[in-house]
């Protein structure tokens, strides 16, 4: 039995980072206490522009299930259902409409998110999208105001 984990969060940041303008994708949530160190994990330059800009990428769950098929198949086969919570930051301007700038780059990574061939792979059935949108709001992260959006992926397959 093997597991795609590594498989699907490589994907998911591959998609990620294939979004213009993203700004920076880590595929693991960033712990550190030194201001320097954050500036240079968070911060992009977009248009000659240098913000906090940055996206995380961790896995909050796997849930499996034993499952038979009627015919083909074998009994005893496992489905996998995992969910990545996917962190975007964007920090605040309002003279340069940010709101309206981030919306567009979350619907741009859900997007690119459902296009992925394989997030979508290895599918019994499907009742709900591959991302869903769990919130956007406003965060302070790192002293700075920020949009944040936070969205789940929930890629499966079979073992």
């Amino acid at each position: 039995m093997a597991y795609s984990e590594t498989t699907y969060r490589a994907a998911i940041k591959s998609v990620l980072q294939g979004v213009t303008n993203i700004g920076q994708v880590h595929d693991y949530t960033r712990w550190m206490d030194d201001w320097a160190q954050l500036l240079a994990l968070y911060k992009a330059t977009i248009g000659g522009v240098d913000q906090l800009r940055a996206w995380e990428i961790s896995l909050q769950q796997v849930q499996q299930e034993v499952i038979g098929f009627e015919g083909g198949g074998t009994t005893g086969t496992i489905w996998v259902r995992y969910t990545y919570r996917i962190r975007g930051y964007l920090a605040v301007d309002d003279s340069a409409a940010t709101e309206k700038t981030f919306a567009a780059l979350v619907l741009a990574v859900m997007t690119a998110l459902e296009a992925s061939t394989t997030l979508q792979s290895a599918v019994l059935e499907r009742e709900e999208p591959v991302v869903s949108l769990a919130t956007m709001e406003h965060r302070m992260f790192a002293g700075v105001l920020c949009h944040y959006a936070e969205l789940l992926v929930h890629p499966q397959e079979v073992i």
